[in-house]
């Protein structure tokens, strides 16, 4: 195309490796537009229409765009979540830097657009396992799931496809079930800090004796060393 994209992390280039060659996109929360941009770039995407719900970002997308020539493959909207769209306007959608209750939330809201996507992309920065629980139950099957290091921080990026799911289990939920099959080296990584972070909570917890602390401390021991065993 002979246009220069926009640079990107490498948390948004893992995204852009994860999605299939599809027709179009709608990246909600785009921000600079720059996934859409290296994505149109890249020849993986025909159209993309990017989501901002403030006009500060909506300007600041729209301009890079008009920067880079894009303005007729991509178009910028206002809006919350999915509702700039209709059902069956873009196949992909892409949610990426948010909590994964506010992801569960932006599509449970607009389920007849939700339902007509075929891939959903998506970054949760918290809440991964509700997110999985959530795909589970909503007709989504995860078939690609990645982990990324970008500013100090382990991010996870998943792909999720229409389809039906098995259930998962209580470890396939915590960690994903493509990365604890594959064990990529950041799981181990990953899997220690939270283990670190979950043994900090117990001794904290440890401070204040009733019977309260003391069930969720032997919650909590518990999945620690069920965790463990995933590093022998």
């Amino acid at each position: 195309m002979g246009t220069a994209c926009l640079a990107l992390s490498r948390r948004l280039a893992a995204l852009a490796a994860l999605l299939p060659a599809t027709e179009s996109l709608a990246d909600i929360g785009t921000d600079h537009a720059a996934l859409l941009s290296a994505l149109v770039c890249g020849g993986k995407i025909q159209r993309g229409i990017g989501v901002e719900v403030a006009t500060g970002p909506l300007h600041r997308a729209r301009a890079n765009v008009a920067g880079l020539s894009l303005e007729r493959q991509i178009e910028i909207r206002l809006g919350d979540g999915l509702s700039p769209l209709s059902p069956g306007e873009a196949d992909a959608c892409a949610i990426a830097g948010l909590g994964g209750k506010t992801i569960i939330g932006i599509l449970a809201r607009h389920p007849r657009v939700a339902e007509r996507f075929t891939y959903l992309l998506l970054q949760p920065m918290t809440g991964q396992r509700e997110v999985r629980l959530y795909l589970q139950g909503s007709g989504w099957r995860i078939v690609k799931e990645a982990l990324v290091e970008d500013r100090k921080g382990i991010y996870l990026v998943l792909l999720a496809q229409r389809g039906l799911m098995l259930p998962m289990s209580e470890n396939e939920l915590a960690f994903g079930p493509i990365l604890l099959k594959e064990r990529p080296p950041l799981f181990v990584v990953a899997l220690k800090e939270k283990i670190r972070h979950t043994k900090g909570i117990i001794a904290q917890l440890g401070r204040s004796d009733t019977a309260q602390s003391r069930q969720k401390i032997a919650r909590l021991a518990a999945q620690v060393e069920e965790w463990e065993k995933l590093l022998e």
